[in-house]
């Protein structure tokens, strides 16, 4: 068996354990990002009366991980491009297990701001990485479904995060520390059974390693005698990378303009606009990160039969036309929107995110560049979305306290209309079609 009919193969295999074993270990790094970032919004409550935080200070701390996952997803990409994807998939829970531990116990918020930085980098590599190795083994008729399982895991991760928060709002100004500190236990779990785990099939293939071609032959039950019947009509217009680029990452950088300012200060948000106390803004934002989870299983049932592209032009504009109702109520009656209102928008702003754009955008990337660049795109996709995610997660606090919240809601309503409109003109629906033929 050749090559190409190894990969042919590995697009029509049955799914094995070894494939759910891989994309378990792949999507814990998305659990740990997702609970990492959430939890830093609960967390918020307690650290900033206790290192009486400034508005500025205050969203430092919000972002300080992202700007990491930026560096790090940048910087890492490249390398696992050249260097394969395992060697850094093996060792970065290490330092997301160290900075975490370092981040509860930090003393000051400088502290907190320069460690949950470090730990950012983690998180980054890991996001170049995940959607790569998850969609480089996985069969095309099920290819959806295994990489959808990736946000899954992140919105798994935030909802544990605000659990987590209600779990320890009795123990009052130390609650902050464990709920930073218990992340490292998982990346610990992580960190010792990835030394497990093969280099994925496309880049073994891409760089003619037979040793690890054999060890995931031997993986997956793939036979040498076996054949391949072949006759799948998959078509595809010549790739355009530069189009593709220009889809791709604009439209993962519109994703996080609209959902991080929203995602990361839910609770603060609740409680600052007075709809509930400090416990009651956790219980409604624990609410939606399971209506976020709930939008995930959606799109990992439908994605192999529905596709990508319709899922996140429809659901950019949901997300903008909730945040508009919310935003035009406030202009009209000059005051918040009442609970009864503001719940179902907020329910169908993280069903339409958590089920939509956050799955699609990222997935776009790992599927539609080839091997010998896609943890590089990976990457790069995960540095230009974490500058929106920086800029909303900035803009959103300070905004909020000088202008109110409807201006930054016909924003984002802008901003939701436009991820649709890039969507349907530049989008390319990639639902049953083997990553080679993409490449084409």
């Amino acid at each position: 068996m050749g090559n190409s009919e190894f990969l042919k193969k590995i697009d029509r295999i049955d799914p094995t354990r070894y494939h759910y074993f891989i994309t378990l270990l792949s999507d814990m790094g998305y659990f740990l990002d997702g609970y990492d970032l959430l939890v830093i919004g609960p967390a918020l409550i307690f650290i900033g009366v206790l290192f009486h935080l400034s508005v500025f200070l205050s969203a430092l701390v919000g972002v300080a991980t992202i700007v990491g996952q930026l560096i790090g997803g940048a910087v890492f990409g490249v390398v696992a491009d050249f260097k394969g994807r395992k060697v850094i998939y093996q060792w970065d829970m290490l330092l997301f297990a160290v900075f975490a531990i370092l981040s509860a116990v930090s003393t000051n918020a400088y502290e907190l701001i320069i460690f949950r930085a470090l730990l950012g980098l983690a998180i980054g590599a890991d996001y170049a990485l995940t959607l790569s190795i998850i969609g480089e083994y996985s069969p095309v008729k099920k290819r959806g479904k295994f990489l959808g399982t990736g946000l899954m895991s992140w919105w798994i991760g935030g909802t544990v995060a605000v659990a987590l928060g209600l779990i320890l709002l009795p123990y009052g100004n130390i609650a902050w520390r464990y709920m930073l500190a218990a992340g490292a236990i998982p990346a610990i779990v992580v960190l010792i059974l990835r030394r497990k785990v093969e280099e994925t099939p496309r880049f073994a293939v891409e760089h003619n390693i037979k040793e690890e071609i054999d060890d995931i032959k031997n993986k997956l039950g793939i036979k040498d005698d076996e054949l391949v019947n072949d006759s799948s009509n998959e078509t595809v217009e010549n790739a355009n990378y530069l189009k593709r680029a220009i889809f791709t990452f604009t439209a993962w950088f519109l994703n996080d303009l609209i959902f991080y300012g929203i995602g990361i200060y839910t609770s603060v948000l609740l409680l600052e606009l007075g709809y509930s106390g400090h416990a009651g803004s956790l219980e409604l934002t624990l609410i939606l990160y399971l209506i976020g989870v709930i939008g995930t299983l959606s799109f990992v049932f439908t994605a192999d039969r529905f596709g990508r592209k319709g899922w996140q032009a429809y659901t950019f504009l949901a997300q903008g036309l909730a945040l508009g109702i919310l935003g035009t109520y406030y202009l009209l009656l000059k005051h918040s929107p009442p609970l009864l209102l503001l719940f179902p928008m907020f329910a169908i702003f993280y069903f339409a995110n958590a089920g939509g754009t956050g799955e699609t955008t990222g997935i776009f990337v790992s599927e539609l560049f080839p091997t010998r660049m896609r943890t590089t795109a990976m990457g790069a996709g995960t540095a230009i979305s974490r500058v929106g995610a920086i800029i909303s997660a900035v803009l959103f606090p300070i905004m909020l306290k000088i202008y109110g919240i409807a201006p930054m809601e016909f924003i984002l309503f802008a901003v939701g209309l436009a991820g649709f409109i890039i969507t349907v003109v530049l989008g390319e629906e990639t639902k049953n079609k083997s990553l080679e033929t993409l490449a084409r």
